[in-house]
Formats: structure tokens, C-alpha cells, sequence
């Protein structure tokens, strides 16, 4: 039942996916030197929704947006302030850090001519609006890989894998005698 909600509140989400170039954003976050924290600008566009984050980069940056949300905004903030970019900008690189900050890190000497490569010149398209052919791609094979996982642990766990042919296993011998 769980996995059915995150699913379907994963879909709906999914609309900020869909969106088109987002509009321009003059102002760039401040900071606030008694609340030591970044406030966005008061014309600032919202930052996409969670669906384009898990979609975008996976599970590692949507769980620490789900469960560390100011920190998550306030690193996102803090790098617009400082690369004088757009909001989706900053999000889809702090996305790709909390995904794996080593690769991130690596990807940003590249597009920093830094290290010399056969990408060179290569610019990460961080935030931008993923394309309808991979979101149904992702979520068709998200939902079919995660059915039969579920599947087989269901299997497994009560018994069914062990009656008929598979009975004879040193698995099925062990964990259900009986059967």
C-alpha cells in the first residue's frame, strides 16, 4: 500500500517534469546574516517539484529533500547566490551532488576546462525539464523492475518458491522443511 502511494504521489508530482523553460529570474538568493540563512529573492520561481528531482537523479537526492528540506533549499540558495544561475540550475547541480558528489565534482572540472577529456566543451544540461519519451521510459521500467522485486520477495518470504521442482533446494530445505 505504501509502495502504491509513493507511486501515485510520484506521478502527480511528475507534472513539474513536464514544464516548459522556466521564467526568468532576476533576483538571486540573499543571505541573512541574524538567521544566518539564505532567503530566496522575493521574485524568485519556485524550485521544481520532487518528482523532476527523483526522475532527474534518483532516490539518494529526493530522500535528503524529503528528509533534510532546509538544508537541501539552503544548499541550493547558497549555490545560486554563488554561480549567479537560475533556480532550476542550482537544484539540478545540488541533485546531481547529493547523487554522487564525486562524479558532480568531476563533471564540473570538465565544464571548468580543468581536466582535458573527448567532452570537452561538454555542458551538463543541470534542471532542465526532462524529455516525455525518458519519464515514461523511467517510470514504465521503475514500475516493472519494482512489481517484480515486490514479486519475488513475496515468493520467497512465504514459500511458494519452494513447492514443485525448487522444493529440492538447499534453501527450501533449510528455511521450510515441511513443505
Amino acid at each position: 500500500m505504501d509502495l502504491l502511494i509513493f507511486l501515485l504521489s510520484t506521478i502527480i508530482s511528475l507534472v513539474g517534469a513536464f514544464s516548459s523553460t522556466p521564467k526568468g529570474d532576476d533576483g538571486m538568493p540573499k543571505y541573512n546574516i541574524n538567521t544566518q540563512k539564505w532567503s530566496p529573492a522575493p521574485n524568485a520561481e519556485p524550485p521544481y517539484g520532487i518528482g523532476r528531482t527523483l526522475l532527474g537523479n534518483g532516490p539518494l537526492p529526493a530522500f535528503t529533500r524529503l528528509t533534510k528540506p532546509d538544508d537541501y533549499m539552503q544548499a541550493i540558495y547558497k549555490f545560486q547566490a554563488s554561480e549567479k544561475c537560475t533556480i532550476r540550475y542550482a537544484q539540478g547541480n545540488m541533485d546531481a551532488y547529493f547523487e554522487n558528489p564525486n562524479d558532480w565534482a568531476y563533471q564540473r572540472r570538465v565544464e571548468a576546462g580543468l581536466i582535458a577529456t573527448e567532452k570537452s566543451g561538454y555542458k551538463k544540461p543541470y534542471g532542465e525539464p526532462i524529455p516525455s519519451d525518458q519519464v515514461a521510459l523511467t517510470v514504465t521500467w521503475g514500475i516493472g523492475v519494482s512489481g517484480w522485486i515486490v514479486n519475488l520477495i513475496l515468493a520467497v518470504t512465504s514459500g511458494k518458491f519452494c513447492i514443485g521442482d525448487a522444493g529440492s533446494t538447499q534453501f527450501c530445505q533449510v528455511f521450510f522443511p515441511d513443505l
